[in-house]
């Protein structure tokens, strides 16, 4: 399914986090990958704990770093698409 703004999305319960320096390392430990993710990767997780839409994320995102909001967008369904592609993620519609 093609990620949109409007998208609902929740992070997987399957990857173990843990915090390292500022930033975070996740392992996948069904896939046998880790991942280490940068600040901005860090609050997207986070966020993901409980269902937020692609919209919402973004609006987040752009109060807390200095991005404009068509980057933004951009780069956070390149991301989350990525990550759905490994299941660490979880399209509600």
């Amino acid at each position: 399914m093609a990620l949109t703004m409007f998208s609902r999305i929740v992070r997987s319960n399957n990857p173990v986090s843990a915090p390292v320096d500022d930033e975070l390392v996740m392992a996948d430990v069904d896939a046998g990958k880790y991942y280490g993710l940068n600040s901005i990767a860090t609050t997207i997780w986070q966020s993901l704990e409980t269902p937020v839409t692609v919209e919402e994320l973004c609006s987040k995102l752009c109060e807390s770093f200095d991005v404009s909001k068509d980057q933004c967008s951009k780069e956070t369904l390149a991301f989350l698409t990525e990550l759905e592609s490994r299941k660490l993620i979880s399209v509600e519609g």
